[in-house]
């Protein structure tokens, strides 16, 4: 990097008192950005926590992935920088040797922490990655725009689709076995619940393509020899499968917690337990995700009994702890007659008219009409979707995950309002006031 001006110097040492870092730091990350073009960054330094990754627009990460105060920082001294570089009139760096006037530096990035020229193992179409990175025999390359996320382990390349997920940080863990999660606005996420769409991981399972139609007895040596074809139809725990398809879900033995939806993006609609938030099959398993991205139930066993398709399971943490995935046609407990009236216990007709969505101070943050078909006619971009749980409005993302829950009616002036707050955050509160 050329030298700076004094008053580049100073400029730098002031921007660096200002954000709370050394000097040496501020340095370090505007070397960072000029060896990035000016629009991203990959860094090391103590001041920011070790090794990390920047881009405009894009991602901050850094090694303490959850320190989000750090992230912040990060992300406001590169902007600061970054628009210093691009402003600069001259008087930021003194002029340069001409023997390196024609050495301008290349904004591919390389080091440990990944590198964002780090090689072409990822598949050649989805072009540049926003940030790249990876650890011992582990890396990863995410592309925002193609919605994808490339997972390279043991030289074992596969593809991901992300979805709606807008990706800020990955995270690896090694024990048994290993564990890829990644970070979005849906909080900790592990990568088995995403949709496999390419690379040499997807190539283990191409079994349905239509090479060899011929063999009958191919679908007999299902993924659970413990399914019988004959309990569900030649069902077994096959992503296919279970892709959409809607159960009951609880303990053995016991009262179901209440109905879930196996969305074919990787979450679990329903929202009946923090357990069931996300799911995946390998290897013909069904596995159930916590919001944090840890195993919760895993379930093997597929069966008929008295009529329905009950899947079985245990927690890997808890062995004994088993739960029962049923489908939702045969109920295991019969209902009491006192459950039987099919009115809804919520007092207002929600299709009728519109509602105005206002955060705790009363400011109106948009307005919505809630259809017959539980589509959403307006509102907020990150919603389309509601249903009722009992005597709960909840509203939905397009993925089926719950993104906000109203509970409290009242009814005032002739107007009715329902209190409730954010599914990711219960201490942010929202209204619907009828308009």
């Amino acid at each position: 990097m050329r030298n700076l001006t004094s008053e580049g110097q100073a400029r730098i040492a002031e921007i660096a008192q200002r954000h709370g870092i050394s000097t040496d730091g501020a340095m370090t990350m505007l070397d960072a950005l000029v060896r990035g073009g000016g629009t991203m960054a990959q860094f090391s330094h103590p001041d920011f926590g070790g090794s990390g990754q920047w881009m405009m627009g894009g991602m901050t990460m850094v090694s303490d992935l959850f320190n989000n105060a750090l992230k912040a920082r990060v992300d406001n001294i590169c902007i600061e920088l970054s628009n210093l570089l691009a402003n600069d009139q001259g008087w930021l760096w003194e002029p340069a040797p001409p023997q390196f006037q024609s050495s301008q530096p290349s904004s591919s990035l390389s080091g440990s922490y990944g590198g964002w020229n780090s090689g072409s193992w990822w598949p050649a179409e989805l072009g540049q990655p926003n940030s790249s990175g990876g650890q011992n025999d582990i890396r990863y390359a995410y592309f925002g725009h193609a919605n994808r996320l490339a997972v390279d382990i043991a030289g074992t390349v596969t593809v991901y689709d992300t979805g709606d997920h807008m990706i800020s940080g990955v995270s690896q863990q090694q024990g048994n076995g290993w564990t890829v999660t990644f970070t979005s606005q849906y909080g900790t996420v592990p990568v088995s619940s995403l949709r496999v769409v390419g690379g040499a991981g997807e190539q283990p399972v191409p079994s349905p393509t239509p090479t060899f139609p011929e063999p009958s007895p191919m679908p007999a040596p299902s993924p659970m020899p413990a399914a019988s074809p004959a309990a569900s139809g030649g069902a077994a725990l096959e992503q296919d499968y279970l892709s959409g398809s809607t159960w009951t879900f609880g303990p053995a033995g016991g009262e179901p917690f209440g109905i879930v939806t196996l969305s074919p993006e990787g979450g679990i609609a329903g929202d009946v337990d923090p357990r069931a938030r996300f799911w995946s099959v390998e290897n013909g398993v069904l596995s159930f995700y916590d919001a944090d991205g840890r195993t919760s139930v895993r379930f093997s066993a597929l069966a008929p009994e008295g009529g329905a398709t009950v899947i079985r399971g245990d927690d890997p943490s808890v062995p004994g702890d088993g739960y029962v995935l049923r489908s939702p046609g045969v109920p295991e407990v019969q209902p009491s007659p006192a459950s039987a009236p099919g009115t809804l216990p919520i007092p207002v007709d929600l299709s009728a008219g519109d509602w105005a969505l206002e955060d705790a101070s009363g400011q109106t943050l948009a307005t919505l009409r809630l259809m017959r078909d539980q589509s959403i006619a307006g509102g907020r971009p990150t919603e389309t979707r509601w249903r009722t749980d009992g005597d709960t409005l909840v509203l939905l993302h397009g993925s089926g995950r719950p993104t906000a829950r109203f509970d409290t009616f009242q009814f005032r002036a002739g107007r009715w309002s329902l209190t409730g707050s954010l599914q990711s955050d219960p201490g942010v509160s929202l209204t619907l006031r009828q308009t």
